[in-house]
């Protein structure tokens, strides 16, 4: 159990919006965070489908091992698409990379243990190479929704905001369900990415906002540029906390 003195304790900087959301955050992250380490170790069969306009790539399969702190081992016979990224990282890595962490008011009347920490990614610790140095400049909003029944992260979300409009880079979804009487895994993830076309290329090799307003300015224009692709990943066979040795990892 953690004590609120514990809190009080950190610092506050610009890494939280304000004190209250450092207590509250802290709280909610350690909380995942401890949930997170009760899986010392798993292995799990991976199947991995790609739904994106103009790439047809079969159903590609993986064994994936995990050990902490944050080893991962990922076999495939053959070419393959797995998005790595928040798939293995711990939630406390996730919220590291987040600045001004608040948590919102979200409300879901069907999930009513669901809350939303949202926070601004810092742009160096993206996954990502920027184009420009005016890309830098942009904010990317991240949320991460917590399910606090169970402690587990049930979906990130990143967009970038400007002062008109939203842009969405990526969203993954988790799906849990309960392995061994015991472990509250996933079953399925979706990870949605919005890819670019000749517009949004056009944007992104230029210093200029001027097409912020383009990529956004109707919904309704089917000339959009932004295209969803989408990875579904299926988990089965888990063997967790069994035991792994570290020679599988070299």
């Amino acid at each position: 159990m953690f004590k609120f003195t514990f809190f009080l304790s950190l610092m506050i900087g610009s890494e939280f919006a304000t004190q209250i959301d450092s207590i509250k955050c802290n709280y909610i992250i350690q909380k995942a965070h401890r949930q997170f380490l009760t899986i010392k170790d798993y292995s799990v069969d991976i199947a991995v489908d790609l739904y994106m306009p103009a790439i047809r790539i079969p159903r590609s399969n993986y064994e994936v091992f995990y050990k902490q702190p944050g080893k991962v081992e990922i076999k495939s016979r053959k070419f393959g698409i797995l998005p790595k990224a928040g798939l293995f990282e711990s939630p406390q890595e996730n919220f590291d990379n987040l600045d001004d962490k608040r948590l919102t008011n979200f409300k879901d009347s069907a999930n009513i243990h669901d809350i939303i920490i949202e926070g601004y990614a810092i742009f160096d610790s993206l996954k990502f190479v920027s184009p420009n140095e005016y890309f830098k400049m942009l904010d990317t909003l991240v949320e991460v929704r917590v399910d606090t029944s169970n402690w587990v992260v049930k979906s990130v979300k990143a967009s970038i905001t400007t002062r008109k409009n939203e842009i969405p880079l990526f969203e993954i979804e988790n799906f849990f369900q309960t392995y061994d009487n015991e472990y509250y895994m996933p079953e399925k993830s979706i990870a949605r990415y919005y890819v670019k076309d000749k517009k949004l290329s056009n944007w992104l090799n230029k210093d200029t906002d001027d097409y912020l307003d383009k990529l956004t300015k109707s919904k309704k224009d089917n000339t959009s540029p932004l295209v969803e692709g989408r990875i579904e990943i299926f988990y089965e066979n888990y063997i967790i906390n069994k035991g792994i040795e570290d020679s599988v990892f070299d």
